[in-house]
């Protein structure tokens, strides 16, 4: 089924479609320094640190890398 691309609905969907993709480029840009500096933290603190933040670090990275990898995808589909 095709949806409707009339004048009316075509300035919405580009600019979600903008919206989308500026957002999953900003949290993958933002979810590299985390794990980076997560992988960092890892290292320099070692095994010990496994509780805490320096668990949640790695974890939190990629959560943002999924989402900004759903956002990009979903920009570039519409």
């Amino acid at each position: 089924m095709q949806h409707d691309r009339g004048p009316g609905n075509r300035g919405a969907n580009d600019t979600l479609r903008i919206v989308l993709i500026a957002l999953g480029v900003v949290l993958l840009v933002a979810a590299l320094p985390l794990l980076f500096m997560s992988v960092m933290m890892g290292m320099m603190m070692g095994a010990g640190m496994m509780g805490g933040m320096g668990g949640m670090m790695p974890v939190l990275a990629l959560l943002v890398l999924a989402a900004g990898a759903a956002a990009l995808t979903a920009g570039i589909r519409r």
